[in-house]
């Protein structure tokens, strides 16, 4: 039971009062990460004080915000390395704001084991402007990533089918709020290359001849550069339209890359993108079932997929949907 007080930070009355006057949140913290005291600010917003568990401010923040808000407080406890992280935190009246947290390692405990000291600082005007933009970067993302899916014969949600699974995955495997945000990105657009393809290579039935190939094996690289002409999509998100065709084994394409020299998120994105491709019909093969497809993957594992990808893949919950 962590115990909060407003008038633990330490012997010297002034500061103290000075702590208290502060019209943003501050606290402090043990060297075990617990926190302390908070000031009259934070109780004021969140009413939470005494009552709370664990290193205590979880009772304040979204749900969502919890796993990975702990996540990053612990590893700054382990590390001694200062932080900051954004957060919802709830008020009185059950709402949420988004604020910045940042918490700083002192070099050496004050009174009453103060090894940590932090503020909450209230940022929401300006992230709801930041997840409007976002927002409308996705919906264009998306639009464009729609009419390729059209364009290569496939009307039946291939694109949001594999950013679902791709971003259920990704949360399977830990990966924070920006690496799932560009998978997102990278996985709307990851056939953006196609779109310099002529309909005779992009439609056509049957084999491919080497030439045709050669064509098809150049959209991940043309899609990079395409996507990369936008100007907004993170690094990350480029590499995982450059790479996902890339295999395990170093057999893959356009850079012939193997094992973790591949993008993480490349590497999530590419078993999604093959199991949907399997279970689809396509001009040149007959879908296959759920299980056959879930088998294929499985045997694929350390020659076209990252095993450990394949292994949250095939036990994560929920599994991706079976059509």
């Amino acid at each position: 039971m962590a115990h909060l007080t407003p008038t633990a930070l330490g012997p010297a009355p002034e500061y103290r009062r000075l702590v208290e006057e502060m019209p943003i949140m501050l606290w402090t913290a043990d060297v075990a990460g617990r926190w302390t005291h908070v000031n009259r600010r934070w109780i004021e917003y969140t009413g939470v004080i005494g009552e709370t568990t664990g290193f205590g401010f979880e009772e304040g923040l979204h749900p969502e915000d919890v796993a990975p808000t702990l996540a990053v407080w612990t590893e700054a406890i382990r590390t001694g390395q200062p932080y900051d992280i954004e957060y919802r935190l709830r008020d009185q009246a059950g709402g949420y704001r988004w604020f910045v947290v940042r918490g700083r390692k002192l070099a050496a405990p004050l009174a009453d084991d103060v090894a940590w000291v932090g503020s909450c600082s209230d940022i929401d005007e300006h992230k709801q402007a930041e997840l409007q933009a976002l927002a409308a970067q996705r919906a264009a993302v998306r639009a464009l990533g729609l009419a390729l899916e059209t364009r290569d014969g496939d009307t039946g949600g291939h694109t949001d089918r594999v950013v679902r699974h791709a971003l259920s995955l990704g949360r399977a495997l830990g990966l924070s709020a920006e690496d799932l945000t560009a998978l997102e990105l990278g996985a709307l657009l990851h056939d953006v290359g196609k779109i310099g393809l002529p309909d005779t290579v992009l439609l056509k039935p049957g084999a491919l001849d080497d030439q045709a190939w050669a064509l098809i094996r150049s959209h991940s690289a043309e899609g990079e550069r395409f996507a990369a002409a936008l100007g907004f999509l993170p690094p990350a998100a480029l590499a995982v339209i450059r790479h996902h065709h890339e295999r395990w084994d170093g057999q893959g394409y356009p850079d012939g890359l193997a094992w973790d020299r591949i993008p993480l998120l490349a590497r999530i994105f590419t078993v999604v993108d093959v199991y949907d491709a399997l279970v689809s019909e396509r001009p040149y093969k007959a879908a296959w079932t759920p299980a056959q497809a879930r088998e294929e993957i499985a045997r694929q594992s350390a020659l076209q997929f990252d095993p450990q990808v394949v292994d949250v893949f095939l036990s994560s919950t929920p599994v991706p949907e079976e059509r």
